[in-house]
């Protein structure tokens, strides 16, 4: 269906039984979320979508790629803003993990850039969910109770 109020169901379902994160399934380090940040409306979800299926429908992205093609590429640029607190925390984890000690900022910015979730470096990060939620209390998980 062409209607821009609804999405287009094939390439929804596809990506929903298919795509996983973004990274390396051969990386070392694997982290596991909820769902990705985002989703705050349609048009936001199904330019993820449309973009994901014009990039291949591939099961994992490269984070900093993919970014780029949703216009949201500065996050993987020099002098990038550390503005994703999880992907702080995790490159923190990563670097530590690896051995490094008294890791700034810039070791954390340098990392964000040219490290995290890309395709041929060390970290997959992975998603339970498909869909990109704004928050907790919008999210697919929502209505998870802990055992």
């Amino acid at each position: 269906m062409n209607n821009p109020d609804f999405f287009n169901d094939e390439l929804l379902e596809k990506l929903i039984e298919t795509f996983y994160g973004y990274g390396n399934f051969q990386g070392k380090y694997w982290f596991i979320g909820m769902e990705e940040a985002g989703g705050v409306n349609f048009k936001d979800i199904d330019k993820r979508i449309n973009i994901w299926g014009k990039r291949g429908q591939q099961e994992i992205e490269d984070v900093a790629e993919y970014n780029e093609a949703l216009g949201y590429g500065a996050s993987f640029k020099p002098g990038a803003k550390l503005d994703v607190p999880v992907w702080r925390a995790l490159i923190r984890i990563a670097l530590s993990a690896a051995g490094n000690q008294n890791i700034d900022i810039e070791d954390v910015r340098k990392y964000q850039i040219n490290e995290l979730g890309r395709k041929d470096k060390e970290t997959c990060l992975l998603e339970l969910l498909p869909l990109p939620s704004p928050s907790l209390a919008h999210s697919g998980s929502a209505h998870l109770k802990p055992c």
